[in-house]
């Protein structure tokens, strides 16, 4: 059996991408294991030789490390086992009754917050939109996050159908 790395819970992106990916090879047996975050991920599968992990082309950590730093950076250690291209549960952008000024999200979706950026809204980055809307939902202003997140009351003010191309990498011997 071969586990799959990737972000969880199981409400993100990441586990329905990591389901579509294990359906797509019924030829393997493969396990999903979640993690809170990339780094999280990241770390494990580095850990363990012959593991994968499964990553958006979007990826935007924290730190400003993107899908193609990571791309790079493992060049030696990971070998590229598989592309596809996989929805994105329906994004969306919601605002609270609060103004704290807290635009919750995650680091690759602050593209889409660009309209929402002025001197009295800042962004608040998150590891993954589930936690970004946890954020939101303690304190936050705005929020883009996935729709299947939400509770049914939320006001949603955009929504945005994306699709997108998952990686997935395995882990060499050194």
């Amino acid at each position: 059996m071969t586990l799959v790395h990737t972000l969880g819970p199981q409400t993100t992106d990441c586990y329905r991408a990591a389901q579509a990916y294990v359906k797509r090879h019924p030829e393997h047996e493969y396990q999903i294991m979640l993690h809170s975050s990339f780094a999280a991920a990241i770390a494990a599968v580095t850990k363990h030789p012959g593991e994968q992990i499964l990553l958006p082309t979007a990826l935007q950590l924290a730190d400003g490390t993107d899908w193609g730093a990571l791309h790079y950076r493992y060049l030696e250690r990971w070998q590229l086992v598989d592309v596809f291209s996989h929805p994105l549960d329906s994004l969306v952008l919601v605002q609270s009754q609060r103004q704290t000024g807290f635009i919750d999200l995650h680091p690759a979706t602050a593209e889409l917050a660009r309209p929402l950026i002025d001197d009295q809204h800042q962004l608040r980055f998150a590891a993954s939109k589930w936690a970004a809307y946890q954020a939101y939902r303690h304190d936050g202003e705005f929020c883009i996050t996935n729709q299947a997140n939400l509770d049914p009351q939320e006001r949603i003010l955009n929504r945005w159908a994306v699709d997108m191309v998952w990686t997935v990498y395995q882990e060499q011997e050194e």
